[in-house]
């Protein structure tokens, strides 16, 4: 009797092993598809990166042998780690794609700089009220710049280039002229100088790239 219920017992344990099978099957199945589909993205995304890389190094390379940028320190390092330092740069598949970054990165440092020298200003960190009033005109000439490469952006957007190129080109006034208002005669030091550098070269990076592709 007790020899019976134990054949059973273990009869019962085999039907549920045999039941149980194809269940482990399927999950092993999903298991190795999704594997294979996480591969295949991280392979496709390793790809995309390099051809990403690649025109950024090309076209950094490129522009910075122009007369036009020859002046400004360090350009083509610039260009290169500030576009790269933007996410959206690994999703540029063609010259389009990488002005439009350029273009985010220059509005991006514009918007940082005025709101450094409004700091400053806010907080009675100049140096002299001349120093301040430089800075006040320093902050129009921002604005101007801030509605000139929006509007070079809206012309970008539409396929307009030529109309693009004449705006881009003309937001750099800001920086040049900000500085310029402190480096005449008036013995003031800008505040802001490593700042308006900077703003300088990411103005002129989509403005190179956009005017070498019109070329």
């Amino acid at each position: 009797m007790e020899k019976l219920g134990t054949v059973g017992l273990e009869g019962d344990g085999e039907e549920v092993r045999s039941t149980n099978i194809p269940l482990i099957k399927k999950q092993y199945t999903m298991k190795m598809l999704m594997y294979i589909v996480v591969f295949v993205l991280l392979f496709t995304g390793c790809i995309a990166n390099k051809k990403a890389d690649s025109l950024i190094q090309e076209s950094c390379k490129k522009i910075s042998k122009s007369v036009l940028v020859d002046t400004i320190p360090h350009f083509e390092k610039d260009c290169i780690e500030s576009l790269k330092a933007n996410p959206e740069s690994q999703k540029a598949r063609n010259i389009d794609d990488l002005i439009m970054v350029g273009m985010n990165n220059a509005m991006s440092q514009l918007s940082t700089v005025k709101t450094t020298v409004e700091k400053i200003i806010k907080e009675k960190k100049y140096k002299s009220s001349l120093s301040k009033k430089l800075l006040g005109e320093c902050l129009k000439l921002y604005s101007k710049s801030a509605h000139m490469l929006t509007s070079g952006l809206n012309y970008l957007k539409k396929g307009n280039l030529e109309k693009a190129q004449y705006e881009i080109n003309d937001a750099d006034e800001a920086p040049v002229f900000c500085e310029l208002k402190f480096n005449g005669d008036n013995q003031q030091i800008s505040p802001v100088k490593k700042e308006n550098d900077l703003l300088l070269t990411m103005i002129n990076i989509p403005y190179m790239i956009l005017m070498e592709q019109n070329l």
